[in-house]
Parts: structure tokens; C-alpha cells; sequence
């Protein structure tokens, strides 16, 4: 997870605000696969927190939270976000490295970071550090698509210098369920999508768009206020304006038990 550590900084204050979170039955549907008494959540990758809050809400104030992230930026927003929160624990650690116990938590789960992971030694790790019974899962939003969604994703491909690894960046964002189902240790692969909205401007949409690492690194090509007003002549173009529009997401969650036995 030592790839990309660095690709948000600076970012991270747009990222808390512009970035959506996750919905709670996205997590929820976790709980009737946990077999073990822990309850300790480990979220890897966390960010500035957007899915720990979201986890928290769905699993509520008896468990206990591990967010880790190894960006120091993005660290930094998370530990003021949950400075008085007794109940998460944040840490400087990697989905590789989590420094935690072995048999220590009931629940790790990634929310879209899973293509930064080095994936063999994450999947070992997560092995390590699960509970016999712990469910491991990887949560990643979607956004269905729209003409001015999809104009948007061809100015990045059309200027990031990154374009050769778009499409396999994209195909890495989540495991295949068949994957999971092979783990050694693991059983009950499983997957589940689900839908929902949010209303959004156009100057939403380009803020929800600059937290993009790929996007970022078209703005470090050729400037904030070239791309700010790229997106906004798109914007303009496909009608798209101060009035807020229906974004629809989808959340996948894939997730495999640790056997017991």
C-alpha cells in the first residue's frame, strides 16, 4: 500500500467534504455473517473517514473501530475527525502491515482502496489479523453513468499521462467474488449491490471529481484553473448548471468468512 500513498495530498480537506460515503446496509449485511464474539472493525485505507463513519453508524457504539491510512494528510483529517470519538482508534499503518495482533478483529473491511493494495500480501495479512469467524469485505461506490458523468471520465483519458493504466486501475477496484471463494482460509464469497442517490451542482460534481487521483494528476499537468474550467465548459454544454441533478450510485460489497475450524 506504499504505491499512491502520496497521490492525495493536499487533497485531503476536499476529500472529507465532496466525497459520498457508504450506506448503512452496506455494512449491515455483514453482521449476519460474523461467527465470533470480537467486536473490533478494521477499515484499511480508510481516508479522512467517510466509510468509518458510515461502518460506525451501521454497527453502532459497542464495537470498536481501527482506521487505518498511511497518508499523511489524509491522517491528519482523519484523527480531527474522530479526535473525541473514544471508540476508534486511528492508525499509521498499511493493508500489507496492519501492526495489529493476530485473531484481533471480527470485521476488515476496505472501501474503495482495494486496487492500492498489494494483493496477495493484503489478503494474507487480513488472514492473519481476522478472528476465526471474521468476515473480510471490499466495499466500492459506482457512479452509473450520465452524458455529463461520462464526458468527464474522456477528458481524464484524453489528458491524464496515466491513460494506459486507466482501464486497469478501473478492473482492480474490486476483487472478483471467485477470487475470494479460493482464499484457503476463507468460505461463503458473497456480493451484493446497492442502489442510491444524491443531488449535486455542477460545482459539486467538478469538487466530487478533483478528489480523483487521476483527475489530480491531470491538474498537476496543466494547471487547477484550466481543468476547473474545462469541467465547467462541459457542464455548461450538456446543460448541466447551479440546480442540482440525480447522481445514482451503486455500492458493491463482496465479502468472504474466515473458517472457523
Amino acid at each position: 500500500m506504499t504505491y499512491g500513498v502520496d497521490h492525495f495530498d493536499g487533497l485531503a480537506e476536499t476529500y472529507e467534504m465532496h466525497r459520498p460515503g457508504y450506506p448503512a446496509s452496506a455494512f449491515q449485511s455483514l453482521l449476519a455473517d460474523l461467527r465470533c464474539p470480537a467486536k473490533v472493525a478494521v477499515d484499511v485505507g480508510a481516508g479522512t473517514g467517510n466509510s468509518t463513519n458510515a461502518l460506525r453508524q451501521a454497527f453502532g457504539p459497542e464495537w470498536r473501530y481501527i482506521a487505518i491510512e498511511p497518508g499523511r494528510d489524509m491522517r491528519r483529517v482523519l484523527m480531527r475527525r474522530f479526535a473525541m470519538e473514544a471508540d476508534v482508534h486511528v492508525a499509521d499503518a498499511t493493508a500489507e502491515d496492519m501492526k495489529l495482533p493476530a485473531g484481533f478483529a471480527a470485521l476488515i473491511v476496505a472501501c474503495t482502496a482495494f486496487h492500492w493494495f498489494d494483493t496477495p500480501r493484503f489478503y494474507a495479512e487480513a488472514e492473519r489479523v481476522l478472528a476465526p469467524g471474521g468476515v473480510l469485505a471490499m466495499i466500492r461506490n459506482r457512479r452509473k453513468p450520465i452524458a455529463v458523468i461520462q464526458a468527464f471520465d474522456r477528458y481524464i483519458e484524453a489528458h491524464s499521462s496515466e491513460a494506459p493504466d486507466l482501464a486497469r486501475r478501473e478492473a482492480r477496484k474490486e476483487p472478483a467474488v471467485r477470487d475470494l471463494a479460493r482464499l484457503p482460509s476463507f468460505m461463503t464469497a458473497r456480493s451484493h449491490t446497492y442502489a442510491w442517490a444524491t443531488e449535486m451542482s455542477a460545482r459539486g460534481l467538478i469538487d466530487l471529481y478533483l478528489t480523483r487521483s487521476t483527475m489530480w494528476g491531470v491538474v498537476r499537468r496543466i494547471g487547477l484553473s484550466r481543468v476547473t474550467a474545462d469541467l465547467t465548459a462541459i457542464c455548461s454544454k450538456l446543460g448541466v448548471s447551479e440546480t442540482p441533478i440525480w447522481i445514482d450510485w451503486e455500492t458493491t460489497t463482496k465479502w468472504a468468512r474466515k473458517r472457523a475450524d
